[in-house]
């Protein structure tokens, strides 16, 4: 019976330590787990490490976000493995800076810049040593500085006394002129800091001035042929300049005599100037009768040429006056006094008087001219015969109708 209860007992102990241990196992993984999903895990490569250790901090603005895991060296270079809270969100391109905050004491790492946007860090990422900086050791600026005491000391550049000279002089020089050499700096400044505010309009001239050459590269032979012919100018005027002098000299004489002409006549001037105006203004204002006449003008003076009879010796021609052939119509166009005196008062205030009559003035004298024009007879000068004149071309005008009336030298005693 004993032996039973024993093998109970044990049995019974297995299965608590058995059930402990997977509570532990448990515990231990979703502690595991929990720590997973709530940290990012970060990788940074160094050149060197000093005074950082598993459980030194890591920081974003000076806050601590996480800590050092472990450091490994590798060779030439360190690695080192951190863990930072997830909830702190840090740029995919982010920096590791071993950061001395005294000079006795332990480091942190600083992860900068802060996050202000864009890409995030993954959850296990890697920095690399181009983007990690160590700081320079106290010993080694020392060990800097006595070497450069050293290199310009009495065993160095100063051993003939050069840096003593180099000294006196620079001192000797520059006293004095404190004042000067703060303006140079200040305008040196201002120098530099126009230049920046410009680079882009400095960067556009360059890339200018670059198509300009690659323009003249393309079009060399063009540009040969132009110097070559700059240069026979340049010549001609050489050989010629006895002439170009006299010539530059009686031009300048001529504008001296221009210049007092219009200084004794300068109120003419003015009047011609104004009626210039007035005729510009005018001519705009008649550009579409001008537009109508001067299709016709060459005909007319061709018209003009061939009045003359050569074989008689006299002048045939027929006057018809455009007016008299639309009489109404002219007294219409007479009416609008403001087109005969543009720009006076007067005259405008009496078109505008006269604007109903004249809207209505066309209507009423094709009325007027209908009831007296008579169908076939042709009036001297055309009067109210226009329709007409169409309808009896003169013989001779017209391709195919032959003149009627026989030449002077076909017509008894006439003159041959």
């Amino acid at each position: 019976m004993n032996a039973i209860r024993n093998m109970q007992g044990r049995r019974r102990s297995a299965v608590i330590i058995g059930l402990a241990a997977l509570l532990v196992l448990a515990g231990g993984g979703g502690y595991w787990l929990y720590g997973k999903l709530t940290t990012t895990h970060i990788t940074a490569y160094f050149d060197r490490t000093v005074a950082i250790y598993p459980g030194s901090e890591v920081r974003v603005l000076g806050v601590q976000v996480g800590k050092v895991a472990s450091v490994t060296p590798q060779g030439d270079r360190v690695k080192v493995e951190m863990n930072v809270k997830r909830s702190v969100d840090i740029p995919a391109d982010a920096k590791a800076v071993q950061i001395n905050p005294s000079v006795v004491g332990d480091r942190f790492i600083q992860l900068a810049p802060a996050y202000t946007g864009g890409p995030k860090m993954a959850r296990d990422a890697v920095i690399p040593k181009e983007r990690t900086a160590t700081p320079v050791e106290v010993d080694r600026l020392y060990k800097s500085i006595k070497d450069l005491s050293d290199a310009l000391g009495p065993n160095g550049a100063n051993k003939n006394g050069a840096v003593t000279d180099l000294l006196k002089t620079s001192a000797a020089n520059l006293s004095g002129n404190g004042e000067a050499l703060g303006t140079s700096l200040t305008n040196l400044s201002r120098a530099a800091r126009y230049l920046s505010d410009s680079r882009n309009d400095i960067f556009d001239t360059v890339k200018n001035l670059q198509v300009f050459v690659s323009a003249l590269a393309v079009n060399d032979q063009q540009v040969r042929t132009f110097n070559a012919q700059l240069a026979s100018l340049s010549g001609f005027l050489a050989a010629e300049r006895a002439d170009l002098g006299n010539a530059l000299q009686k031009l300048s004489v001529a504008l001296g005599d221009i210049a007092r002409f219009i200084d004794a006549n300068r109120e003419m001037v003015a009047q011609n100037a104004a009626g210039l105006t007035t005729l510009t203004r005018i001519l705009a204002q008649q550009r579409d009768d001008i537009a109508k006449a001067l299709p016709v003008l060459p005909v007319a003076l061709s018209n003009l040429i061939n009045i003359h009879n050569g074989e008689s010796g006299t002048l045939d021609m027929r006057a018809n006056l455009t007016d008299l052939q639309d009489p109404m119509g002219a007294q219409c166009r007479l009416l609008q006094i403001q087109k005969y005196k543009p720009g006076d008062p007067g005259a405008e205030a009496l078109g505008r008087t006269l604007a109903p009559i004249v809207a209505h003035c066309k209507e009423i004298g094709d009325q007027i001219t209908h009831g007296v024009k008579t169908p076939s007879l042709v009036l001297p000068f055309g009067i109210l015969s226009n329709d007409n004149i169409q309808r009896n071309p003169v013989p001779g005008t017209v391709p195919g109708v032959d003149s009627a009336r026989p030449p002077a030298s076909q017509t008894p005693g006439g003159t041959r």
